[in-house]
């Protein structure tokens, strides 16, 4: 299947069958992996600042690749953060993650950010190829976290 028989949109509204194909994806994100509610699908679909983007197969409108672009100000400028990058494992290689990366890419321009940061696994091997096909350049930072348990509110 080539990358024009799916559509890049922006999600502004989901049915439940949207909901459970999001939740699949996400799934495949890793370990750190909790499964999505309605209300925090209605959260990110409502935000004025996160945009989830999806890829779908055109004839099944399957959801078959998501990405999550945020776009904040800080004192000087606007910045851009793109997250939860994901296209089901039968459909990589065939240029839906470039689709779907090019959306975010023009998406985050045309809401004036500045420049456009993320982090990715380094074991992503395909997709760290494709970030720097995109002119991506990797950076000599720290990334630090400080989780919060919100199982115990």
């Amino acid at each position: 299947m080539k990358h024009n028989d799916t559509t890049i949109t922006q999600l502004t509204s989901f049915s439940l069958e949207d909901a459970e194909m999001i939740r699949k994806l996400a799934a495949e994100l890793g370990a750190d992996f909790k499964a999505l509610s309605t209300r925090d699908l209605e959260e990110i679909t409502t935000s004025p600042t996160t945009y989830l983007f999806v890829a779908r197969e055109s004839t099944k409108q399957k959801i078959v690749g998501m990405a999550t672009l945020a776009i904040y100000r800080i004192p000087y400028l606007k910045k851009a953060y793109f997250d939860d990058f994901i296209v089901e494992k039968a459909y990589r290689g065939k240029g839906v993650g470039s689709q779907l990366l090019e959306k975010v890419l023009s998406s985050a321009k045309e809401l004036g950010a500045s420049y456009i940061d993320f982090t990715s696994n380094s074991n992503r091997l395909e997709a760290n190829k494709l970030y720097k096909k995109l002119g991506f350049k990797k950076r000599d930072t720290n990334v630090y976290r400080l989780t919060y348990d919100y199982a115990k509110v």
